[in-house]
């Protein structure tokens, strides 16, 4: 019996394969739930591991994955604007923003959703509407997975109390 295997050349011609260069939007967004998830994970698990810790702590030590995020989100906007794709644009700016406003609402435990819930939501709606380089989607998977951990670690700490 023999097995296929996926090689980059064309076993027929010996010629290189192009490579796929978008994704279709179900495989983004189920990419991006997938990075959510283990983002996710993570951030339970660091919560779990530290333990309870003061709001302070919490800011310093989030504010290198905002920063990171925002980052990423500001590269996402310069290619969508490039492209002139404005809806992605504003999709970027918007989870900009909600980076930028997240610390506002650690010390809100009631409201303490609304900047992931929007961070996220930004992101996934981003990733429906681009049309682009599929780098900008692996960014989009980065900057979920950075989120989701933040969210999942500070949710988790707030929980706690």
């Amino acid at each position: 019996m023999a097995y296929e295997t996926i090689s980059p050349l064309d076993h027929a011609t010996g010629a290189a394969r192009p490579l796929r260069k978008s994704f279709l939007r179900s495989e983004r967004l189920v990419f991006l739930i997938g990075a959510a998830g283990f983002g996710g994970l993570a951030g339970f698990i660091m919560a779990v591991a530290m333990g309870r810790q003061d709001m302070w702590t919490q800011l310093l030590a989030g504010a290198p994955v905002l920063a990171l995020a925002l980052l990423l989100a500001c590269a996402t906007f310069v290619e969508a604007q490039k492209r002139e794709a404005h809806g992605c644009g504003v999709m970027a700016a918007v989870h900009g923003v909600s980076l930028i406003a997240w610390p506002l609402f650690i010390p809100l435990t009631a409201l303490y959703w609304v900047a992931p819930a929007s961070a996220l939501g930004s992101v996934f709606l981003l990733a429906s509407c681009w049309n682009g380089s599929s780098a900008a989607i692996y960014r989009a998977a980065a900057q979920t997975t950075l989120v989701a951990a933040l969210a999942a670690y500070q949710g988790v700490l707030i929980v706690l109390g």
